[in-house]
């Protein structure tokens, strides 16, 4: 390798995927001294063929989990990530809420007085300390200064909806001069792809419009607005969001006074201006299951199956920790991780070496 010329190595490295490029960082100090560039990170990010994992936020940590769809479905815990806290004499960070973006992810504590971007592929971290205790989504935005890719955080706060926006590179917050002319709603559990993040708000001015979906650019920092693909009934008793493969977004609806449970998914959402939804799977889930606001969930598009996680109150008032594997046949597998200390979040992961 030595006797390759640097920019033909980097355009090898820069297509090796993240674990074992990960991995290789110690083989030498040109090597890791490379890894460490922004330039080169991100043209990594844009290369490289990238690793879908599965991850859960279990018990106040994130968990990497094993999914086999196949034969007889099952799902496992392969084992915790790390989080150290240098501010607590506890040497976990209990997280209460995590969310992703480009392999970074932003989590907080229950009090949501404490915030961290953290990549667990390369262990960097970025404890943040926010003037606001709100809700809060992490995106990504087109660095012109940098010409490369950098991110924000948005906070969202009080009755009104108001907005405090924290840029990474110069490290502080501000407020957002913005108007959102809606009630954010279910925003524990937004959803970042392309630069935006999408989560559920209903605007109580135009009731016929029941929920929808809100945008958050973090390039303009402006608001924008996304039909649901459903328009049959006015209320939903369940929806939620989740990402598929890092390219669409994806919707599960459970209207009022049924048991069936639809999954939309959208066209590429950087191939077009217009975003289209396409039913992918449409399930019963009575009466084995009755699934609530805030369920997390995950689709196979091809396999035609739906993995969803959830908590139930058995009749000893007991709560536990429930994830359910079900196809287009309604037969649900059912994986029980027992006594919850947070709301269970499963989630696609996709492994970068992106610096913060």
């Amino acid at each position: 390798m030595y006797e390759l010329p640097g920019d033909l190595v980097e355009e090898i490295l820069c297509r090796v995927p993240t674990i074992s490029l990960n991995r290789l960082r110690y083989t030498c100090k040109r090597w890791n001294r490379l890894f460490n560039q922004r330039r080169f990170t991100r043209k990594h990010l844009d290369k490289a063929a990238k690793q879908f994992l599965v991850l859960m936020l279990k018990q106040r940590r994130v968990c990497l989990m094993s999914v086999n769809l196949y034969g007889i479905p099952s799902l496992e815990v392969k084992g915790e990530l790390s989080l150290i806290d240098p501010h607590s004499s506890v040497d976990q960070f209990k997280i209460f809420q995590v969310s992703h973006c480009d392999g970074l992810l932003l989590c907080n504590n229950k009090d949501k007085d404490t915030i961290v971007v953290w990549n667990p592929c390369t262990g960097q971290t970025r404890w943040i300390q926010p003037r606001k205790i709100g809700y809060y989504a992490l995106g990504s935005y087109q660095d012109k200064k940098y010409d490369d890719n950098s991110y924000k955080i948005l906070c969202c706060y009080g009755d009104d909806n108001e907005c405090e926006i924290y840029d990474i590179n110069s490290n502080s917050w501000r407020t957002l001069d913005v108007t959102l002319e809606c009630n954010l709603e279910y925003n524990e559990w937004s959803m970042s792809l392309k630069g935006k993040t999408y989560c559920f708000a209903s605007d109580e001015e135009e009731l016929h419009l029941g929920i929808f979906l809100v945008s958050f650019d973090y390039t303009t920092e402006r608001f924008g607005r996304l039909l649901l693909p459903c328009r049959k009934s006015l209320y939903y008793k369940t929806a939620s969001l989740s990402v598929v493969r890092e390219e669409k977004l994806s919707v599960l609806l459970q209207h009022e006074n049924t048991s069936r449970t639809e999954i939309w998914v959208t066209n590429k959402i950087d191939d077009t201006k217009v975003v289209s939804w396409s039913k992918v799977l449409t399930v019963d889930l009575k009466p084995e299951l009755d699934i609530f606001l805030g369920v997390s969930f995950l689709v196979d598009e091809e396999k035609k199956i739906l993995v969803c996680c959830d908590t139930k109150v058995r009749a000893n008032s007991i709560w536990e920790h429930m994830v359910y594997i079900v196809g287009e046949d309604n037969k649900i597998k059912k994986v029980n991780f027992g006594l919850p200390l947070s709301w269970p979040f499963l989630f696609n992961y996709v492994p970068s070496l992106t610096q913060i």
